[in-house]
């Protein structure tokens, strides 16, 4: 049978009930901190690490576009995902590698396949957007978001070290 245990406290180290109180929710506090700190700093700088990886290795070494990764290779399968998305790069400074690459290989391969792959409009020009009407719906707030981008970011996060 289990027999239950209890636990008291003298009358005069009473104030000993309300000092474990005080330490667990500080715990509490510090663990939360913790994992903000590490939500807000360490991951970032993974996905900025991993997006200048994709940028190095799209602009300087024509992956994807002049050559293909290897089938053993799930990391560059991976990052392949990225870079026909809308968002990318996202924190890498470079926001201008697509059309570097897209300049860069127009001549060697046709103009509009190399566009399609990065997610890009044939046209040089910026789409701008009309933000004249502000919704506050969900259904358009979670049309607007890049889904694709999110899931390759999410994927990133839970295979870092």
């Amino acid at each position: 049978d289990e027999s239950q245990e209890f636990i008291s406290i003298e009358e005069n180290f009473y104030y000993l009930a309300y000092v474990l109180r005080v330490f667990a929710l500080l715990h509490t506090f510090t663990a939360m901190a913790m994992i903000l700190g590490y939500y807000c700093l360490k991951v970032p700088l993974v996905v900025f690490k991993r997006e200048k990886e994709v940028a190095r290795n799209l602009e300087f070494e024509g992956m994807w576009i002049a050559e293909q990764p290897g089938d053993d290779d799930l990391k560059g399968h991976w990052d392949k995902l990225v870079i026909s998305t809308r968002s990318f790069p996202d924190k890498y400074w470079d926001k201008f590698v697509k059309k570097k690459v897209r300049t860069k290989y127009a001549e060697q391969y046709e103009y509009d396949q190399i566009s399609n792959l990065l997610g890009m409009d044939s046209q040089d020009g910026f789409t701008v957007k009309d933000n004249k009407k502000a919704s506050f719906s969900l259904i358009p707030t979670l049309a607007e978001i890049d889904w694709q981008y999110q899931v390759w970011k999410f994927g990133i996060i839970i295979t870092d070290n």
